[in-house]
């Protein structure tokens, strides 16, 4: 979560004083291979490899390639085909199928999430003096719920992770962690606090209508099928497609965060394993009427949230304007919607000039490459 508050922050600002790069003069591969390229070199052996898949329907661009290596130990070079766990990128594809049962009629985002989630859940909630009656399916979307974290909200989870990274976890005792190491940091609509809690919650708001099952309803709204997404799962909660190439290393800190059960970031606030291409294609086919079948539901994915009137979003040093699923910024003097995950992945698409990233570093990263790319783009002559 620190990593994904430190991209967005300084993706936030311009960088006018980066050199300009033109694709015009090198070609599309060949100024983006640069790129990559100088990214790594200054990097201070920090990034191991970089997978990227951009796009720009305005300026007729579609590339993916990738530079350096799948792990820290440098034995495998890096595959454009390679896939890796996501993060909290999985954030964006839960909430796009919740607005799927909201445009088909299933439910209503103001609903409230009572209506959705176990007894005991409901229970476990009520004991920290939380009310699921008045926390809705839209407060946990956009991270107003209240509901503190129990993944990164300043909780040792991560520490009890790593003692035992064998631990099959379960919803119900990762909400049970949420309420045992920290108290509700709001009530519902007061003011933004990110919770993977309100997302683990979202992903039992759709296992409700496909018998338990989230990995079905995930692939069955968001169609990926129609899609073309053939290398994307729900790791441990269904079968990996055939074929697929061992995964990117994960590191906290020193360790291989591949060796950590799945299951302590699996349920709805993570747990997805793509590829670069796949992450593409799915938030181009977001911003291109392929997922929703109504326009209306993307302007309501893309709505801004409402807040108590006492809350003062200056002075919160955590807030970000997210939305259902996506943060909004400036990027290049333009508005884009982003979302990133803990590991190094980074999901963003620009209207402007239609220009669609995902990116993933197997190690580290660079805001400035992300930005120099954008850059690039914007102004490349249209081909």
């Amino acid at each position: 979560m620190r990593q994904t508050l430190l991209v967005l922050c300084t993706l936030m600002f311009s960088c006018a004083e980066y050199t300009p790069v033109t694709i015009s003069d090198g070609g599309v591969a060949g100024t983006i291979t640069a790129l990559m390229q100088e990214a790594l070199d200054n990097s201070h052996n920090n990034i191991d490899g970089i997978a990227l898949s951009i796009s720009s329907a305005e300026k007729n661009i579609d590339w993916t390639g990738v530079i350096g290596y799948d792990g820290k130990d440098k034995a495998q070079p890096l595959k454009p085909d390679q896939p890796f766990r996501i993060a909290s990128v999985t954030k964006t594809f839960v909430a796009a199928a919740i607005l799927r049962l909201h445009e088909m009629d299933s439910l209503n985002i103001q609903e409230p999430i009572s209506n959705y989630i176990s007894a005991r859940h409901q229970e476990i909630l009520r004991q920290d003096k939380y009310d699921p009656d008045k926390i809705t399916i839209a407060h946990c979307l956009n991270h107003t719920s209240g509901l503190y974290d129990y993944a990164m909200g300043g909780s040792p989870y991560i520490n009890v992770v790593k003692e035992n990274p064998k631990k099959r976890w379960t919803r119900t005792e990762q909400l049970e962690f949420a309420v045992e190491h920290g108290d509700p940091l709001g009530y519902p609509g007061e003011k933004y606090a990110y919770a993977d809690t309100g997302y683990i919650l979202l992903g039992e708001v759709i296992e409700s209508f496909y018998a338990g099952d989230l990995a079905l309803g995930l692939r069955s709204l968001l169609r990926y099928d129609r899609i073309g997404m053939q290398h994307t799962w729900l790791e441990s909660l269904e079968e990996a497609p055939a074929d697929m190439r061992r995964q990117v290393r994960r590191y906290l800190g020193r360790l291989d965060a591949l060796q950590y059960d799945p299951s302590s970031d699996l349920y709805g606030g993570g747990g997805i394993v793509s590829t670069v291409d796949d992450l593409h294609a799915f938030m181009k086919a977001l911003f291109s009427g392929q997922v929703y079948s109504q326009t209306a539901t993307l302007d309501l994915m893309l709505q801004a949230a409402s807040y108590d009137s006492g809350y003062d979003t200056l002075a919160d040093r955590r807030y970000k304007d997210y939305r259902h699923g996506l943060w909004q910024i400036q990027l290049m003097g333009h508005e884009a919607y982003i979302h990133s995950g803990l590991w190094g992945t980074h999901l963003i698409h620009q209207p402007k000039h239609k220009t669609t990233l995902a990116i993933n570093f197997t190690r580290g990263g660079s805001d400035r490459l992300i930005k120099k790319l954008f850059m690039a783009v914007n102004q490349a002559e249209i081909q």
